[in-house]
């Protein structure tokens, strides 16, 4: 919010700034040209009069367009910003058909004397010291913070300070007894300013319609394929409002990327639009995408989350060009009738989904019974312990073996430990390794229902 009030306030002050060089440049010129007669002063008295209204209109424009969003308009006021610039457009066509309508009637019907003095080029030098200062700063406010009005304002006074050269070149050749020079200088001033207004005029009909800024759509799609996970970017949208940037996009991502970890993909992309786009509104749409480096593992576990089962120890095992697909699926009550119905079921759902599948079997297990209730017999187990850890120094692969705890769970045990293998083992190596020692222990102490293993690298 502070750093919106700082915004708001620094956009305000430049803006104050250039109604008041506005006014006191538009009265100097006002004196002047009435005072010379020269048409080329007034007609910069009447543009610079349309500055001043701008000025004001500009003002008003970026003190609104800072509200935030309400009820009825979700998306801010920033609109205001260019609707005002649409009204100095308006205001500037208007003011370029009149300069050119007075300077045909003095070139081709009567002729005006001009008195050309000192005063008359002290206003215009005074004009374009004004207008370069007042352009400068409202350029850097408008780049800034993305400020149309502040920027169609600075467009203004930049076009001042060339315009103002065109009527002081006039002035010298009026001096040099060249009488319809003024009114030359009138004419060129106006199709100058005819030509920048109607650029700007179109920019701002362009704003209003919502119109795709020119390179954001490709630029914003180039940055989110780019970020890690993102397989697919579709229906781009880029619409700006005033001075706010609104992004609107889908992400396709991996089907079987975990839910958190694609919302972190997704800020990802956020955060990078906003190195591109700054101060962007940013909405997102992340959609799941199936992808050609799924297993058939994957698309298992796919299907049974998808049909709202859990499931564990999913393998795959190629036979003959098929696949053998097994897994555990837990049922949250005890009734083997209906657990049975349901695994049919998944098996019948499962080959028909993937027609590479040939046969599935499942091993069905109690998912009620979360906490068990058992006796930590570590200390009395210490024979138990020395038979684990002597079948354990037996294998060769294993360098080291700890017991971390003997649990007696109805009437059997269940021993978790800790085992080193060699560092250069792959993790199907060290599973397979682990997976062999538990079975040992088992076969050789039928006491022992359970045995986790936890396998570390030797150091």
């Amino acid at each position: 919010m502070d750093y919106l009030s700082a915004q708001e306030s620094e956009k305000s002050v430049v803006a104050l700034s250039s109604v008041t060089a506005a006014f006191v440049v538009t009265g100097l010129k006002v004196g002047v040209g009435l005072w010379t007669g020269s048409l080329g002063i007034l007609s910069e008295a009447a543009h610079s009069g349309l500055d001043l209204i701008a000025a004001i209109i500009t003002l008003l424009a970026v003190k609104f367009s800072a509200r935030p969003p309400d009820k009825t308009h979700l998306y801010g006021h920033g609109k205001i910003e260019n609707f005002s610039a649409l009204a100095e457009t308006v205001l500037l066509l208007v003011t370029c058909f009149w300069i050119i309508n007075e300077a045909v009637k003095r070139l081709l019907f009567h002729s005006v004397q001009i008195e050309v003095n000192v005063w008359s080029f002290f206003v215009m030098f005074v004009s374009i010291a004004v207008d370069l200062s007042r352009s400068r700063a409202l350029y850097r406010v408008a780049r800034k913070h993305r400020s149309q009005a502040l920027e169609a304002d600075a467009l203004h006074f930049s076009t001042d300070v060339w315009s103002s050269s065109v009527v002081v070149l006039g002035l010298v050749l009026t001096l040099l007894k060249i009488p319809v020079a003024d009114s030359v200088a009138a004419l060129i001033v106006a199709f100058f300013v005819i030509y920048v207004t109607l650029s700007l005029g179109k920019r701002t009909i362009n704003e209003l319609l919502d119109r795709a800024p020119a390179g954001l759509e490709e630029e914003v799609q180039r940055t989110a394929l780019g970020m890690p996970g993102v397989q697919r970017v579709d229906n781009v949208r880029v619409r700006t409002s005033g001075p706010k940037t609104f992004v609107d996009l889908t992400l396709h991502l991996r089907r079987t990327t975990p839910f958190e970890v694609a919302n972190t993909q997704v800020h990802e992309v956020e955060t990078a639009i906003h190195r591109v786009i700054p101060d962007a509104d940013i909405i997102i749409h992340p959609e799941p995408m199936e992808t050609d480096d799924e297993t058939v593992v994957d698309k298992v576990k796919l299907l049974l989350s998808r049909e709202g089962w859990s499931a564990h120890d999913v393998q795959a095992f190629l036979v003959n060009g098929s696949y053998q697909v097994e897994f555990q699926i837990e049922f949250p009550d005890g009734d083997f009738v209906r657990a049975h119905n349901i695994v049919d079921e998944l098996e019948e759902r499962v080959k028909k989904e993937l027609p590479r599948v040939a046969s599935v079997v499942v091993h069905i297990e109690d998912a009620r019974e979360n906490v068990i209730a058992s006796v930590d017999v570590t200390p009395s187990s210490q024979e138990l312990i020395h038979d684990i850890l002597e079948i354990a120094a037996a294998m060769q692969e294993i360098h080291e073996c700890t017991v971390l705890s003997v649990l007696e769970v109805k009437g059997k045990y269940r021993v978790s430990m800790k085992c080193a293998v060699g560092k250069d083992l792959s993790l199907e190596n060290a599973h397979e390794i682990c997976t062999a020692l538990k079975n040992k222990i088992m076969v050789a102490l039928p006491d022992i229902k359970e045995v986790h293993i936890h396998a570390e690298p030797t150091r």
